[in-house]
């Protein structure tokens, strides 16, 4: 159905984190942006918003630094079908705002929208689920429950991976397990009727990737995510993001921001001598979160040996020159469920 005019307008003083719950709700990938008399300004589109965050980390600037006040627009005098969908195949973009004479707006065209019926059904794409690991961080806990199946709110860590994506059209899974994991293999055979996947058993440990090798024929692209984490996102968002980069690798990186309580120094890398010393600095840093999307392509660059992780995938790929990118995500979009610590903030959290 297509949007209301309301729906992807915002102010051009609202936060990026505004910007992106829009973004999120309407389904687009571009905002028109306002004034406070509600006069166009500009675009800005969920690429412009994350290329801001992975440069400066930081979720709580303003629209105003960062949309396109130079994005192109058509008027009501100079509208038609035609000439709009040129426009958008010949300048890479996939909506074009339509403003009156006194710079209102009052319509839009949107590409990527008049193609969404196609794409909604277009959702065969995989999610591997790396389920094998011993969950050694967790122990004594995992030593009796597979870490899989560890309860967050009344349901295991692995059906809230799967109802992530099964909300959002996703219902192909792949799942590797371990073979001695007699558990965890039997509450699979229990929820086959509700969900669609096969699984993978791993005779030996393989390592967060290794289990890569043993699926044949993905043609389309494909998502990888660890068993113990929780998100908050729309997987289709991850999706575009990494086909509109044509990127191999779209890495899911989490800001984190950490205080530390000392004064930090500063040393002249030659003589070793103090320039500067900062006093409880905040630090930012991108963590990776172990969620992927990948290009089936990588499969053809997997190392030569059974067990390995997708830092060793990483790696190959950045010395072959293939393109990795990374989305970030707010640091309450992510939790990680893998360790007694992380995992006791998660249930105690209401």
């Amino acid at each position: 159905m297509r949007k209301l005019l309301k729906e992807i307008l915002i102010q051009s003083n609202s936060s990026i984190t505004s910007a992106l719950k829009k973004l999120s709700s309407s389904g687009l990938k571009c905002l028109v942006v306002i004034d406070k008399k509600k006069k166009y300004l500009g675009t800005i589109t969920d690429g412009d918003i994350r290329k801001e965050i992975l440069k400066n980390k930081d979720f709580s600037k303003k629209v105003s630094k960062v949309y396109n006040s130079n994005s192109i627009y058509l008027t009501t005098e100079n509208f038609n079908k035609v000439r709009a969908e040129k426009l958008v195949k010949s300048k890479g973009i996939t909506l074009i705002p339509i403003i009156n004479k006194n710079f209102d707006p009052v319509d839009y065209f949107d590409l990527y929208e008049s193609l969404s019926k196609e794409r909604k059904r277009d959702q065969g794409h995989l999610v591997i689920i790396m389920a094998g690991g011993e969950g050694k961080r967790l122990q004594p806990f995992t030593s009796i429950l597979p870490k899989p199946l560890i309860p967050v709110r009344g349901k295991p860590v692995l059906i809230h991976i799967m109802n992530l994506f099964k909300t959002h059209g996703y219902n192909n899974f792949c799942i590797s397990v371990n073979a001695k994991n007699n558990v965890l293999k039997s509450y699979l055979n229990e929820i086959k009727k509700i969900y669609d996947f096969d699984y993978i058993q791993e005779r030996t440990p393989l390592g967060t990737a290794g289990a890569l090798k043993k699926i044949k024929n993905i043609k389309k692209t494909f998502f990888i995510i660890n068993c113990d984490n929780l998100f908050r996102l729309n997987p289709k968002n991850l999706i575009s993001f990494h086909n509109d980069n044509n990127n191999y690798l779209t890495l899911i990186a989490s800001v984190k921001k950490f205080n530390i309580p000392y004064g930090v120094c500063e040393l002249d890398k030659k003589k070793g001598n103090l320039i500067n010393m900062e006093e409880k600095p905040k630090k930012f840093v991108l963590a990776n979160t172990g969620l992927y999307v990948c290009n089936p392509k990588i499969l053809n660059y997997l190392p030569n040996k059974k067990k390995f992780g997708m830092n060793d995938v990483v790696n190959i790929l950045l010395k072959r020159k293939r393109k990795i990118g990374v989305f970030p995500i707010k640091d309450t979009e992510w939790k990680d469920t893998g360790n007694w610590l992380d995992y006791m903030n998660v249930i105690q959290k209401r």
